[in-house]
């Protein structure tokens, strides 16, 4: 004969005559009638080819195997409601898992701080990170591979959606031996024949503005070196081996030899970044995520 699972109404029915100690109060507690009440706890001590309780007109006790019972069945009971309340989370996405893509600089300032904020409000989400370039993000949000990225540039694709997460001018780094060190602010025009260190053209959307705003007021540097990771520009900077243009985020590095120095322009030197997202996302934990990082962004 196939074996009967725990029926959990006569479970929570002997929980309220073990608490209780009385078929009346618990038939209270329970807003019953006691005769039923009686009946579910005789099916389960059937059930379990056991006495449970000691009753007589006066007084309930529970017998050795009622107390053994009753420790497990209230452990029983609180882990149902947590699968219930968990279930529901999972179900309003407040548990669950989001993938997040990003270029290497909104991990200078802009991702720390939202992380932290993700982290607070919903600690039951998992939160991946997937640093790689641009277009291998575009990629991968279109192909359901990250749910959101961190990008240098908008795609032009239908599916996604992007909004303005970042938007940062440029300041210049430069070691501190340097005679313009002195100055509180430089301009574009200062770096005329001076040792510079460029980005690479790994970092296309950054190195094309740049090397553009050079061009347009005829200036230029002598580049010693180019680079893919601002961090290593700095990190030569540092060691005097010419000076740099880096977003501002940047100046959260500190190099004993690097003085971040204002820039001015009139021209327009921002970097800019933008999340990206399907607009057919169905994952109901980014969605949570995804109203936090527009309101972290808006505000």
């Amino acid at each position: 004969m196939e074996q009967q699972m725990l029926n959990l109404n006569q479970v929570r029915c002997f929980i309220a005559v073990a608490t209780e100690l009385s078929f009346r109060r618990a038939a209270q507690s329970l807003h019953m009638s006691q005769p039923p009440l009686t009946r579910q706890i005789q099916l389960l001590e059937q059930h379990l080819e056991t006495i449970l309780l000691n009753r007589d007109k006066r007084s309930v006790t529970l017998t050795a195997a009622g107390k053994a019972f009753y420790q497990e069945a209230l452990e029983l009971i609180e882990h149902i409601h947590q699968i219930e309340q968990y279930t529901k989370r999972v179900a309003s996405g407040e548990v669950g898992s989001v993938t997040i893509g990003f270029v290497a600089n909104a991990f200078y300032h802009f991702l720390p701080e939202l992380l932290s904020l993700l982290k607070e409000a919903f600690p039951f989400i998992n939160i991946s990170l997937q640093q790689s370039n641009t277009f291998q993000q575009v990629e991968a949000v279109i192909n359901h591979q990250i749910d959101l990225g961190i990008v240098r540039v908008v795609p032009d694709n239908d599916a996604l959606e992007s909004v303005l997460c970042v938007d940062e001018t440029f300041v210049a780094a430069v070691p501190r031996q340097h005679p313009l060190a002195t100055r509180e602010f430089l301009e574009l025009k200062d770096f005329d024949n001076q040792p510079a260190i460029m980005y690479s053209v790994a970092w296309k959307p950054i190195y094309d503005l740049l090397t553009h705003a050079f061009d347009v007021e005829q200036v230029k540097p002598n580049y010693v070196q180019y680079e893919s990771n601002t961090v290593n520009i700095l990190s030569l900077v540092n060691v005097g081996f010419g000076l740099a243009l880096v977003p501002q985020s940047a100046a959260t590095f500190k190099f004993d030899n690097v003085k971040y120095i204002p820039l001015e322009t009139t021209q327009d030197l921002s970097n800019h970044l933008y999340i990206i997202y399907r607009k057919d996302n169905e994952n109901e934990a980014f969605h949570l995520v995804k109203r936090m990082i527009l309101q972290y962004i808006a505000a």
